[in-house]
């Protein structure tokens, strides 16, 4: 089998979500988002009990 035989198409990149320019920002934005709501459960948390 030749190596232009390969049915699956290679991307140089990618795709990415339309508001982040790079993997590094992407990566940014989910541990930040995951923080905000760490810290939102943890005082709904001490806020009820």
């Amino acid at each position: 089998m030749a190596e232009h035989d390969n049915p699956v198409p290679e991307k140089p990149e990618q795709e990415l979500p339309p508001f982040v320019k790079t993997w590094k920002q992407f990566y940014r934005l989910l541990i930040g988002w995951l923080v905000f709501l760490i810290l939102i459960f943890y005082a709904f948390t001490k806020y009820f009990e």
